[in-house]
């Protein structure tokens, strides 16, 4: 008999331990219950004191659901897990509700996700599943919105780590995020991480989003690796989906310019100015391109193009102004190379070289009136009028 009483004993001590932890957990709903309330009022009213109801509300709520996640008789039940999860959420959002300015609680956010993970692994029944996609959704929120703020202030790393976090919180719920998945590769590529640009694009592109900047990052980050081939096989998948887009076809032509395929960039460029004849920056690329060429003629038919959309464009009249400024200057090595019983040719040579000097001054004039600090044209149209023996406008230049 008594032995049979010492067993009751001992049944009543376990069943009252597991009790306990289970009041601790119905302890850990209330306080946060609470806790709401009081944050509630605060945000009505401002008043410290409802503030300070509510920090002593939930960190009483997070030292029950604490104790109860370790305990045998309430760790592996998903509403444990499922409680921990949302008062982990309250304690990631306080400091944002205390200073707007303020970030929220990294690390409590992250717990709030595990927690709810866990909870989701272990509602094998799906009895929770509506009340954890809901903390899912609010964590999803506050995540995408961090993330925002951070790619405004320019936090790149932060961002693309909030951003990824509520990537994943919707991929858990079953749901492809092509926002969150496109804004991560973005601010991805402004962080300098060109593996998780083009991790995040390409999935852009699987699901099909419909956006044609997933093809400028993704080739710019391919770029980055040094993938030239990789590059140019995605901007063409780009052209293929989005033909009209002048964006992607300036993005092809960059890439052949620095590939050094002309032609391919010539057709590239004549493609963009039949999208755009208004761009007076594909003229002048295109100018630019035949000039490295060597055809002088077609580059500045080109650069005269880009003039006619775009009068004040220093560069193009600069590098009219070079084509005939670099010809006199080969005419003049030409001369002196000369032996000096060849002096009809060396006359010859000398007269065109002026000739052309006479054709740079008008051009190189114009730049400089554009741009009057630019050392590059001052010295070259001092050089055109001391050859053409302009001392006066040669002298004025000094002046200025």
């Amino acid at each position: 008999m008594k032995k049979a009483f010492l067993m009751l004993m001992v049944a009543v001590f376990l069943s009252a331990g597991g009790y306990a932890q289970k009041n601790k957990r119905t302890s850990a709903f209330n306080y946060n219950k609470e806790y709401d309330n009081e944050i509630e009022l605060y945000k009505l009213k401002k008043n410290p004191k409802d503030l300070e109801k509510a920090q002593e509300a939930i960190n009483e709520a997070k030292a029950n659901i604490d104790a109860a996640i370790e305990h045998e008789k309430t760790k592996n039940d998903p509403k444990t897990w499922l409680y921990r999860g949302a008062i982990y959420y309250n304690l990631a959002t306080l400091p944002t509700i205390i200073d707007e300015k303020a970030k929220l609680d990294r690390d409590a956010a992250k717990i709030s996700y595990e927690s709810l993970l866990k909870a989701k692994s272990l509602d094998v029944k799906g009895k929770y599943t509506d009340d954890i996609n809901v903390y899912l959704q609010n964590l999803y929120n506050l995540y995408f919105t961090e993330g925002a703020n951070n790619f405004n202030d320019q936090q790149y790393n932060l961002a693309k780590k909030n951003l990824k976090r509520a990537f994943d919180i919707m991929k858990e719920r079953g749901v492809f995020d092509t926002v969150a998945a496109f804004y991560t590769g973005l601010v991805s590529f402004l962080d300098n991480d060109p593996e998780t640009t083009v991790e995040y694009m390409s999935k852009c592109d699987e699901v099909n989003f419909n956006d044609p900047r997933i093809y400028i990052y993704w080739n710019r980050a391919l770029k980055m690796e040094k993938d030239t081939t990789g590059a140019l096989e995605v901007i063409k998948k780009g052209r293929e989906k989005f033909p009209e887009e002048l964006s992607i076809l300036l993005e092809e032509a960059q890439t052949y310019l620095e590939k050094g395929e002309n032609e391919k960039l010539k057709e590239s460029l004549l493609k963009a100015i039949e999208k755009d004849s208004t761009n007076a920056n594909l003229y002048f690329l295109l100018g630019k391109t035949y000039d490295d060429e060597g055809d002088k003629i077609k580059a500045e038919e080109y650069y005269k193009k880009a003039i006619e959309v775009k009068p004040d464009f220093f560069e193009a009249y600069y590098n009219i102004g070079a084509i005939y400024n670099n010809k006199a200057a080969e005419l003049m090595k030409e001369a002196g190379d000369l032996p000096l019983e060849e002096t009809d040719k060396y006359n010859k040579l000398m007269e065109e070289a002026n000739a052309n000097l006479d054709k740079a001054v008008p051009w190189l004039e114009k730049a400089l009136k554009l741009n009057p600090e630019d050392k590059f044209t001052r010295h070259a149209l001092k050089e055109a009028y001391t050859r053409l023996k302009q001392y006066d406008k040669a002298k004025a230049l000094d002046e200025k």
